[in-house]
């Protein structure tokens, strides 16, 4: 499958999700704090994000924009849920309990790398060259200038929780990039269809945990239903649409790279938004993050034939 070419369209969706995305961190923050236990977290989100999804998708078949049920995407879906939601989200609610989120946010960072290196030898259609795995390398690099390097030095120390905690968010990467690959592979699933069914699937594998913390711990305050309301709503349900689309449209290594651009939203909304004064690292960050997806994107190369097109040489 050949992905189309990347333009504002693209870039525009891009940046949607790593907004939503990157708010998902600060509510799943409020909902932890208002008791609720991340199983109730994941499966609260889900199930009310499939029940506006599914709802949304009737609605456009009704006019008949949607298309209807794909012949055998159930089993694909089921799995999309399984290591698009229900997995990733449970990691990483459960690692933010004991890691912190400078150390959660790098090893996030390793999604756009892992599909790098693996979406060649599965044989999809998106080569490692040389200006990918730079850019790449650049956009990671980008992630640890924001964060601060010193973040690291709590990899593999703190206890056994604490390195439970880190393996749950180096665990949430890999689940993330296993799904972007598999979203990819195979036959296309609409986008309003794929949303839906990877919501349901997740919840419903979600929901036996769920239950149980239920049963176990006391309920959670509104304040956290509120937070989970907001999760379910832009972080799943918005950005599942985006999602698959750009994936459906660019392949997954460029969808991860959200990944390097979701820390950098965060630090932005804290200036903008409560009047955080940006770190002169910021600054660096962002030059870093930003040329790291101009020249994974082949930005670089398009430059460099530019350049020579209209060199007196090559005239």
């Amino acid at each position: 499958m050949v992905h189309e070419p990347i333009g504002a369209k693209e870039w525009a969706v891009f940046f949607l999700c790593v907004a939503l995305w990157g708010s998902a961190y600060a509510l799943v923050e409020t909902a932890l704090a208002a008791h609720a236990a991340p199983a109730v977290i994941v499966a609260g989100r889900l199930w009310m994000a499939a029940a506006m999804l599914h709802a949304f998708w009737f609605w456009r078949r009704k006019q008949g924009v949607a298309a209807g049920r794909t012949p055998g995407a159930q089993y694909k879906l089921f799995w999309l849920g399984a290591f698009g939601t229900t997995l990733p989200f449970s990691l990483l609610s459960w690692s933010q309990q004991h890691i912190d989120s400078g150390l959660a946010g790098i090893l996030a960072a390793i999604t756009p790398l892992i599909v790098a290196g693996l979406a060649p030898l599965l044989g999809q259609d998106q080569r490692l060259t040389w200006t990918r795995a730079a850019g790449l390398g650049l956009g990671f690099a980008g992630v640890l200038t924001l964060i601060g390097p010193e973040a690291l030095s709590g990899l593999g120390g703190g206890g056994s929780l604490a390195l439970l905690g880190q393996l749950a968010a180096a665990g949430a990467a890999l689940s993330y990039a296993v799904n972007g690959l598999m979203a990819r592979a195979g036959k296309p699933i609409p986008v309003l269809e794929a949303s839906a069914g990877w919501t349901f699937y997740g919840a419903l594998l979600a929901t036996p945990f769920a239950l149980h913390a239920l049963a176990a711990e006391p309920w959670p305050d509104p304040v956290a239903f509120a937070a989970i309301l907001a999760l379910a709503i832009g972080p799943t349900a918005l950005a599942s649409i985006g999602y698959f689309w750009l994936v459906q449209r660019t392949g997954p290594t460029f969808v991860t790279q959200t990944n390097y651009a979701i820390p950098l939203w965060a630090v932005i909304l804290g200036s903008v938004a409560l009047g955080e004064r940006l770190a002169p690292q910021a600054f660096a960050a962002l030059a870093l993050i930003g040329l790291g997806l101009f020249v994974a994107q082949g930005g670089l190369k398009a430059a460099l034939r530019l350049i020579s097109r209209s060199s007196p040489a090559a005239r």
